[in-house]
């Protein structure tokens, strides 16, 4: 044996009770559980964890770390992650993956252009396939374990540009066939990023084509909404009157529906103090499709802020052609007055929007602040300092939304999202070297566990473990993972119930959690007695 883990508090992923015993792992997977002392003979290794939690490696179901993970240097930007307990993200959600794509298109500026908000600098593209993407990935090694998704949006800009048009039928073909293949590679479904470019503005034809093909290979499709808020830019304010969050629900229901595919709603929230009650009506209409037999999940982040693009809240009609929107005074007011607007409606504004990274030199020093500051600072208005760092970014900008879904002192809409059987849990952060970074990348799951299981006592430990865990992957469709029985491969979270926690604050982003005392990637010692180790690559890719 290469390794006992002694006298734990044993959690299994399942939901089950926990036990106390011991867990003994040979050649990266478990080899044996057993009562405390029933485990015996030879081993190289041995940790006595008395009184710890020993619980399956926590899998981060939505997550953004794909655009950092072909690097070499990723383990070091990446560490936060399995220091809160992390051994396996599944990537390339909301519509942007890194592969598959078609490089030698003359579209390749436009694609390294969006998704410049994701990287640390812009991605080489040294591969084609998801295929050619995981030789990659495997020829450098990996500090964690990876599950791949097919970003429907990265994908069809390789292949069509900024056309938004129903594609034609050779390069809709080519579409199919190279998602199909993506499949064959390993990926485990497709992402839609529908409140981004080009998701924003493609066909319900072209949605309910792209979603089949998953449902033809059993595959998991998952959406970020078209709209997360009462009154959104991704429909048209006139005529007034209909919430958009839940017509963006209903349009997810009805893709669900029509091609019968199991369905994952990205990062379930709620835009603005305004839209929370339409929080509550959203969960009923999933309520409705669950019961009317459809196959529909989600997951959340445990905050009330998420990391997106500045030009998240800019309307569609703006978005389409940007750059001379810019420009444009009659666009730029007009823009103005839709702004206040939606704003007023959402209980949500500029001002609750932090800057997290500039996305240009001359915009570094405003990194961390709110955008009413940057306005204080610069001489302009709230408005006229968001376009200033729109504009000068080019959309790189990254910021920090808050007013998600609730705040500390009204958190009725988040728990009731958060107990909801079909809720699994997420980081959804960016995490790079520049600027500052968002605090779900160093404290998420630990968030839970402190908050909601051990202050809060809303799920017990062991279901949200399970969320976590067992559950996650029983969803992406992970094989021999989340689950701690025997021949499942040894990725493994020791932490103390007592004292794991997450440390950040809107002031100290970047705090280091508390509490997680050993990870093991594929049997593999990661973090030990709280410290990462260095060098050490033991992560593997994930195939369907």
């Amino acid at each position: 044996m290469d390794l006992i883990l002694r006298n734990g508090y044993i959690i299994d992923g399942s939901g089950k009770e926990k036990f106390e015993g011991d867990i003994a792992v040979k050649q990266g997977k478990i080899i044996a559980i057993g009562s405390p002392g029933e485990i015996t003979g030879e081993v190289a290794y041995e940790i006595d964890v008395g009184g710890n939690v020993v619980s399956p490696g926590f899998i981060d179901i939505h997550s953004h770390s794909d655009w950092i993970l072909p690097r070499r240097d990723h383990d070091k930007i990446l560490r936060p992650l399995v220091e809160q307990g992390i051994t396996t993200v599944v990537a390339g959600n909301c519509g942007y993956s890194p592969a598959p794509i078609i490089p030698e298109t003359e579209h390749m500026d436009i694609l390294q252009e969006d998704t410049a908000f994701l990287c640390e600098d812009p991605l080489d593209f040294d591969w084609d396939s998801m295929s050619s993407f995981f030789q990659h990935l495997n020829k450098q090694g990996l500090l964690m374990n990876v599950g791949m998704l097919t970003g429907h949006g990265t994908l069809r800009y390789s292949i069509l540009g900024k056309d938004m048009s129903y594609p034609e039928t050779e390069k809709m073909e080519e579409f199919k066939e190279t998602i199909i293949q993506s499949f064959a590679d390993g990926s485990f479904g497709i992402s839609f990023g529908l409140g981004y470019e080009p998701g924003l503005f493609v066909s319900e034809k072209e949605l309910i084509e792209v979603a089949s093909i998953a449902g033809q290979y059993n595959r998991i499709v998952t959406v970020h909404p078209k709209a997360l808020s009462r009154v959104s830019g991704a429909y048209p304010l006139w005529p007034p009157g209909r919430d958009h969050i839940l017509q963006a629900m209903k349009e997810i229901i009805a893709l669900t529906r029509k091609t019968n595919v199991k369905m994952h709603i990205s990062h379930l929230l709620f835009v603005g103090e305004k839209s929370w009650n339409s929080g509550f009506k959203a969960l009923q209409l999933i309520d409705e499709a669950r019961r009317g037999g459809l196959d529909i999940t989600f997951d959340t982040f445990p905050y009330f802020f998420g990391n997106t693009t500045i030009y998240v809240v800019f309307p569609a009609w703006f978005r389409k052609d940007i750059d001379t929107k810019f420009s444009n005074p009659w666009a730029r007011w007009r823009l103005w007055l839709e702004i206040e607007v939606m704003t007023r409606m959402l209980g949500f504004n500029l001002n609750d929007i932090q800057l997290l990274w500039g996305g240009h030199p001359d915009l570094e020093r405003f990194n961390g602040m709110f955008f009413d500051k940057i306005g204080e600072q610069t001489g302009k208005t709230t408005f006229s300092a968001y376009l200033m760092v729109s504009e000068k970014s080019r959309g790189k900008a990254l910021c920090l939304m808050h007013k998600y879904s609730g705040k500390d002192d009204y958190q009725d809409l988040y728990e009731t999202i958060l107990t909801h059987p079909a809720n699994m849990f997420a980081t959804d952060t960016i995490l790079t070297t520049r600027g500052r970074q968002n605090p779900a990348g160093f404290g998420a799951l630990p968030r839970v566990l402190q908050l909601y299981w051990r202050e809060r006592k809303l799920l017990s430990l062991e279901d949200a473990i399970a969320r976590m865990t067992g559950k996650s992957a029983k969803r992406i469709g992970l094989k021999d993972r989340g689950i701690l029985k025997e021949g499942n491969w040894a990725d493994i979270t020791v932490f103390d119930q007592e004292d794991v926690r997450d440390n950040t604050t809107l002031e100290r982003l970047e705090e280091k959690s508390s509490g997680i005392k050993h990870v093991f990637i594929n049997g593999v010692q990661v973090v030990k007695d709280g410290v990462v180790k260095n060098e050490v690559l033991p992560g593997q890719v994930l195939k369907s």
